[in-house]
């Protein structure tokens, strides 16, 4: 009989419908759907599916407020919806007939940093999650098919927020966050003074982690990433330190000894205010996008060089995501923006708040 690690390593409410009818007609004409978490004015949660003409395709009610979303590799109009951290829940979402596919709970003593990866055959799901009573930070794994829990590999980290798959590896790479937190005090950072974010890499054939990489400045927590088809690693930065401090908002990674940070004048970065959210590589132009929400600004930089290109304002700005070449961004004030176009194509949507992070579903 095959234990779990061989096994491992051998292989709501409807906002607005859309019959199948139409869904099939329109796919054939029509980009790819986004898809993010989302809250309106009376404080209720929903994650929701859109497309580039600014049509609202199809929403689900959360039970709290969503996080990050993982479209399903191989179920064409799925999703995976994360609970925001210290949330407890993940839900399998069909965006097609808008409902809610699987709703899995985190297991007794953990909950949800927001984010996870499908491995690259599909079978099985990834989760960054937090055992609070050991305040140890893990990587859940899944079945894919039924979400029974496989195996957990520690992190050997505080705060594990996204991860991403190396491509044409079993390399995981996490955003080891630093932060101390407790589902008793939800939104509270318990160890700002002795935090220790790091860039870490995790072998998925052996749990074993591979190395970690850390900056000078403690307090500069690793969040969110994206990787190039070539593997380099491109991460935003959130600052826990003072407020009058000009610090780095990003740093990148390809097999170097150290970190490189990402470079821009003070100029540049004073009015970020030492925030990044969301990172999305547009391997098309060669350049990283980086939302700053704090700073109203989606900001460029060059694949290459790391250095800062160009920036464009956009109020409460946070998602981003690449949908047949164009790069998508979406913000907490409802509108979304084509910001390949020219010029910039800006939809609302009304009664709507988007969240942090926005993806494309895949086979649409």
């Amino acid at each position: 009989m095959l234990n779990r690690r061989q096994f491992l390593l051998g292989t709501s409410a409807v906002l607005g419908a859309a019959s199948l009818a139409a869904f099939f007609a329109a796919k054939k004409t029509t980009p790819a759907w986004l898809v993010s978490a989302f809250s309106n004015g009376q404080q209720q949660h929903f994650a929701g599916a859109f497309d580039l003409n600014g049509q609202l395709i199809n929403a689900v009610r959360l039970p709290g407020r969503g996080h990050g979303v993982l479209a399903h590799p191989s179920k064409p109009g799925h999703a995976i919806v994360y609970a925001r951290r210290p949330g407890d829940f993940l839900l399998e979402v069909d965006f097609i007939n808008g409902v809610v596919n699987h709703h899995v709970s985190a297991e007794t003593g953990y909950h949800f940093f927001g984010h996870g990866a499908f491995s690259h055959d599909g079978q099985h799901l990834m989760s960054v999650e937090n055992h609070f009573a050991k305040s140890c930070g893990e990587i859940v794994i899944r079945d894919a098919l039924n979400y029974q829990v496989i195996e957990h590999y520690d992190c050997e980290g505080i705060g594990p927020h996204e991860c991403k798959l190396l491509p044409n590896s079993n390399t995981l790479v996490i955003a080891n966050g630093g932060i101390k937190t407790h589902p008793n005090w939800p939104r509270k950072k318990l160890n700002l003074e002795t935090m220790s974010p790091a860039l870490s890499y995790l072998d998925l054939n052996n749990g074993q982690i591979i190395d970690h990489f850390r900056l000078d400045n403690h307090q500069l927590s690793i969040r969110h990433l994206d990787i190039s088809s070539s593997g380099k690693v491109v991460a935003g930065l959130q600052y826990q330190g003072p407020k009058s401090d000009i610090v780095p908002l990003a740093i990148s990674h390809h097999g170097q000894s150290q970190l490189s940070i990402l470079q821009a004048s003070d100029d540049t970065l004073r009015p970020l205010n030492q925030y990044a959210a969301s990172v999305c590589i547009n391997e098309a132009n060669n350049q990283v996008a980086i939302s700053c929400p704090r700073g109203d600004q989606v900001t460029f930089w060059d694949l290459d060089t790391d250095r800062f290109s160009h920036k464009v304002a956009i109020r409460d700005v946070a998602g981003l995501s690449i949908n047949q070449r164009s790069l998508i961004a979406t913000n907490g004030k409802g509108q979304s923006w084509d910001l390949s176009a020219a010029p910039n194509t800006r939809h609302a949507f009304n009664d709507i708040r988007w969240d942090n992070h926005l993806t494309t579903l895949n086979g649409m």
